[in-house]
């Protein structure tokens, strides 16, 4: 680990904010490493710094964050576009070009130090909570958000460094960084890094019950719950990702089609994370709205880079409802999106939207499949299509019905950064043509070292402990 990285995590110490509106105020105070980890009150400033620094990843919202996390998996994918005029990290993440992976790139070094940094500060509540004064019940709620908070930036880390688990469980992994010592380390192996991520989780499981959230902002059980059936199902444990979906589909229902339709700005039923955005904390330019709009969507910038490719729109979603464009307003010939729309006509035009009920009837549903419990897998299947409005499926094939269960997740949550994972985690090769629409022909083969980055050059140089990943340059694709 790079020591001067890791350092800076005490810097981050003075991002805190007050406890219920961390998301909707500017950092409000300036706190000494002593105050904040000698009560309840302290460490929970130090929480809310920490969950700014995961929601915006950073300071680097395109990028780093979450949701910038899975807009460069969406254009990673076989249908989103992004516009050959606005050159720049989509476009490298969408053409595949040497950018989205080198160690001396951008992309690489952001997220890297983004998750490190969330972690460290995970790290630095978790060696001090036990040890405060409060009640015990506000500790176990401050424990279990640190360790679902790490967790988290874990599962981006190892996805996005080395290939599938199934695939590479015996490879490097990150370096799991567990205290707040700065001690550089190896790589950890795969398979370890998912056990670490497995145990903070369940962990956060137990500590979580009583925990109340003021607002959807926070992890709570329900958010644990949802990463472990993420997890699972990476993990190919199809019996738990089974069970732990099934805790989201028994508790959230699926929004409405007019809720669908309305822009994925308004928090709903079936939303189980977003982030409410305030009059000074607002991403302005970087909001979904915004990386969809060619005039169409109401957002403050028009970054006009991401549109659905016509092959998507014409054969894969063709009479689905959810298939949410008009024709592109400045490309002729080509779509735009609306199914990510602002409110409002001034700051803080609208919420953000990260996890959402749906995936989990999807991921409940291809892990019956997977165990071919045919009939509970298409029950739940026909349930979001009905609800949709979609062709319901009736095949008991299972393997017809794990195809039509991902052919609908593809339908249900286009634009909403699963493709990416999706694709490593099925080991899927990625083919796209002019003639369906796209900008160039693109050829991936599966298990492709272009679908992993590299490890930061400068994190390499730092710590001779680090072992680099392969340039695809040079090793085109996975080897065993």
């Amino acid at each position: 680990m790079n020591k001067t990285l890791i350092g800076l995590v005490s810097c981050m110490l003075l991002l805190t904010t007050g406890c219920e509106k961390f998301l909707t105020e500017e950092p409000t105070s300036d706190l000494t490493n002593t105050t904040v980890i000698k009560d309840v009150t302290g460490l929970n400033l130090l929480l809310q710094g920490t969950y700014r620094m995961m929601r915006d990843g950073n300071d680097n919202p395109p990028i780093a964050s979450p949701l910038g996390i899975k807009l460069l998996s969406t254009c990673s994918g076989l249908d989103m576009m992004v516009n050959q005029e606005q050159v720049g990290n989509n476009w490298y993440f969408y053409t595949y070009s040497n950018q989205r992976y080198d160690p001396t790139s951008g992309v690489p070094a952001a997220i890297w130090t983004a998750m490190y940094k969330v972690i460290n500060n995970a790290n630095i509540i978790l060696e001090n909570v036990d040890n405060i004064q409060g009640e015990q019940s506000q500790i176990n709620a401050i424990k279990g958000q640190a360790l679902a908070l790490r967790a988290r930036c874990y599962f981006n880390l190892v996805r996005l460094y080395q290939h599938t688990y199934s695939l590479a469980k015996d490879k490097p992994g990150v370096p799991l960084q567990l205290t707040s010592d700065l001690e550089p380390k190896a790589r950890a192996t795969v398979q370890e890094v998912y056990n670490q991520i497995v145990a903070d989780l369940t962990n956060a499981e137990t500590l979580l019950p009583e925990y109340s959230r003021p607002s959807i902002n926070y992890y709570n059980l329900d958010v644990v719950n949802f990463l472990l059936a993420e997890v699972y199902l990476t993990m190919e444990d199809w019996a738990k990702a089974q069970q732990y979906a099934n805790k989201i589909r028994s508790g959230y229902e699926l929004m409405t089609m007019g809720e669908y339709n309305a822009g994925f700005s308004t928090p709903n039923r079936e939303w189980v994370l977003g982030y409410e955005q305030g009059s000074q904390d607002y991403w302005w330019y970087d909001s979904p709205a915004c990386w969809f709009d060619f005039g169409q969507n109401n957002a403050p910038w028009q970054a006009e880079q991401i549109l659905p490719s016509n092959y998507f729109v014409d054969v894969v979603m063709k009479s689905d409802p959810r298939m949410l464009v008009i024709a592109n307003p400045l490309y002729p010939g080509k779509y735009a999106a609306t199914k990510f729309r602002e409110l409002r006509d001034e700051p803080p035009y609208g919420n953000l939207y990260d996890l959402r009920a749906a995936e989990m009837y999807l991921v409940e549903a291809e892990a019956a499949a997977r165990q071919n419990d045919v009939q509970t897998a298409l029950q739940i299947l026909n349930t979001l299509q009905r609800e949709r409005g979609a062709s319901v499926t009736s095949t008991s094939s299972q393997d017809a019905l794990i195809d039509a269960i991902l052919l609908e997740r593809r339908k249900e949550m286009w634009g909403e950064g699963l493709e990416w994972f999706d694709i490593q985690r099925l080991q899927l090769p990625i083919e796209r043509t002019t003639t369906q629409g796209h900008y160039q022909n693109i050829s991936i083969p599966r298990n492709s070292n272009k679908l992993i980055m590299m490890i930061p050059e400068k994190e390499v140089i730092n710590n001779s402990l680090l072992e680099q990943n392969p340039n695809p340059s040079q090793a085109p694709v996975f080897v065993p």
